[in-house]
């Protein structure tokens, strides 16, 4: 069954074909009750462990899923710190060379660092309406897919400009 196209490379997307792979089937069960917010940003991290010439497999982004939900119970939590991460690791890669992750490290210390602070829940304000010892910080919510499809394209030919132009301001 035809479902759709893929917004990036327009060939056809079959369920019937997608379902039929375990790993996929499962991963599929994971993200499909999941916040969109939490399900979309998971997918974009797990997708910085994609090599750049190759595709990950279902097996593997099961597994990368599954290891990173593991990271923390919190799902607020982790939803903060995977927007973080996946925020700082593109920037990084606009200017340098690309290198898949490898592991959870930096998310784990993206984490690390929401838990010992920022993220930690207010305290209440008393009659007196004394301010919280401790500011809860605001995170961007993250853009919707068609916002991530188009600053891709946009990065994509700035990228490709940065060949062809020949010192010209962008």
């Amino acid at each position: 069954m035809k479902l759709c196209r893929c917004p990036v490379c327009h060939s056809n997307i079959h369920l019937d074909t997608l379902v039929q792979d375990d790993a996929a089937r499962e991963m599929l069960a994971i993200l499909a009750p999941m916040d969109g917010g939490l399900a979309r940003i998971l997918v974009a991290y797990i997708g910085l462990f994609r090599p750049e010439k190759s595709d990950l497999s279902w097996n593997r982004a099961l597994k990368l899923i599954n290891e990173t939900l593991a990271v923390s119970n919190n799902r607020d939590w982790l939803r903060a710190a995977l927007e973080e991460t996946v925020k700082k690791l593109r920037e990084s890669r606009i200017g340098g060379t690309f290198r898949p992750v490898t592991n959870h490290n930096y998310l784990k210390k993206v984490l690390e660092g929401l838990t010992e602070g920022s993220m930690q829940p207010a305290q209440p304000v008393g009659p007196q309406h004394t301010k919280p010892a401790i500011e809860v910080k605001s995170f961007e919510r993250p853009v919707s897919a068609a916002e991530l499809n188009r600053q891709h394209f946009e990065f994509v030919a700035r990228f490709q400009n940065k060949g062809t132009t020949s010192g010209k301001d962008e």
